[in-house]
């Protein structure tokens, strides 16, 4: 007689869940059955995915100086993009680009994924069934929470690179609205670590690239952090636009997106690639068949014909505004293609807009 695995001990569950750090197995573990997922619900309400006691911020901005005295605890969230891919029988389906992630109390929630705090319909958490969906982590994002004082208010701002080295987890946050000095954090240590040499976070970007956080100033300077929070050269500034963005196009080739603005409005776009040997930027005249994303606190890349457009060579980013830089007004997405050398806002491309929102009807019509 065939064991029914939906009566495993709830006990037994919650360690099979805790198990499992990769988001995809996650899914797939909560998709069996409703005893599964209610199994997993304390391993996903955990407020700190990783296992951080944060320092207060050393800074010289006022700001974070009043901060550090009222807030009472910090911790990490992480957010995952997922590609969901039509049947491998139905290719002419177009896909569906979702985030998922806690919201600020840990429940899991499915986002848009370049606002960062529009919420998609609550129908599709409770009816998506991943076992039945072909999947692909694209990227994944990750913010700073903090709880101030005890009245349960929050501030939160992303944090730009988060990697494990050695099973300890390293920081890397320039991301804010407001001036912060880059800065780094090893699971273990006392404080944060400013980044030598490196200017105030505005126009500069960081990611993971071959394990390992970089990150780029707004001239274009870049440096990869190693062992022991060591820093080292891998490019030399080029100047150019206002806001630079490193994107891990793959495990061995590193962009850079320099993004030209005229009163913070986005008007070119260049793209780069990393010569390791020569420790520049090579600028690149066609991305070919890849597509460029970038959004606050994320970037990442894939190709064209694996998101149902025709014709790649482009950079769709968003262009967020901030009311002093707590809650977000508008979330703006555009897209630059290269070959045409201008910017236009998303919605002149159906093929682009309908990757977002609403879900392709063969999602919905899958779990009727």
């Amino acid at each position: 007689m065939a064991a029914d695995w939906s009566h495993l001990p709830s006990e037994l569950l919650q360690l099979i869940s805790q198990k499992l750090d990769n988001e995809l197995c996650l899914l797939h573990f909560r998709s069996v059955c409703s005893t599964w997922r209610s199994s997993s619900i304390p391993n996903l309400k955990h407020k700190n995915p990783l296992p951080l006691n944060l320092p207060p911020f050393s800074q010289s901005n006022p700001f974070f100086n009043i901060l550090n005295s009222k807030y009472t605890t910090s911790h990490l969230i992480k957010h995952t993009f997922f590609l969901i891919k039509p049947p491998q029988q139905q290719p002419s389906l177009n896909p569906w680009l979702i985030r998922i992630g806690p919201d600020v109390y840990g429940k899991p929630q499915l986002w848009h994924p370049f606002s960062s705090n529009q919420l998609l319909s609550s129908d599709f958490n409770n009816v998506l069934d991943f076992n039945k969906l072909s999947l692909r982590i694209l990227g994944c994002m990750s913010y700073m929470h903090l709880l101030i004082g005890g009245d349960a208010s929050f501030f939160s701002f992303y944090v730009a690179a988060v990697c494990h080295r050695e099973h300890r987890p390293v920081i890397v946050t320039l991301k804010s609205d407001f001036s912060l000095e880059p800065m780094m954090f090893c699971c273990g240590d006392d404080s944060w670590t400013m980044i030598p040499n490196m200017p105030t976070s505005h126009g500069g970007n960081a990611c993971v690239f071959k394990g390992w956080p970089c990150v780029v100033d707004k001239a274009g300077r870049t440096v990869m952090i190693g062992p022991d929070l060591t820093t080292h050269l891998i490019a030399e500034p080029v100047f150019g636009g206002q806001n630079k963005f490193l994107v891990e196009s793959s495990e061995f080739e590193l962009l850079l997106v320099d993004r030209y603005e005229n009163y913070c409005v986005p008007v070119w776009i260049d793209v780069f690639r990393l010569d390791e040997k020569e420790k520049r930027w090579v600028k690149l005249t066609n991305l070919g068949d890849k597509v460029l994303f970038l959004g606050n606190g994320c970037s990442f890349s894939a190709s064209a014909s694996e998101l149902g457009f025709a014709n790649g060579n482009c950079v769709i980013y968003s262009t967020s505004y901030s009311f002093h830089g707590l809650n977000i007004r508008k979330c703006k997405m555009s897209v630059f293609h290269l070959d045409q050398g201008q910017a236009s806002p998303l919605s002149d491309y159906p093929e682009y807009f309908k990757l977002f929102w609403p879900p392709p009807a063969w999602v919905t019509d899958l779990h009727l």
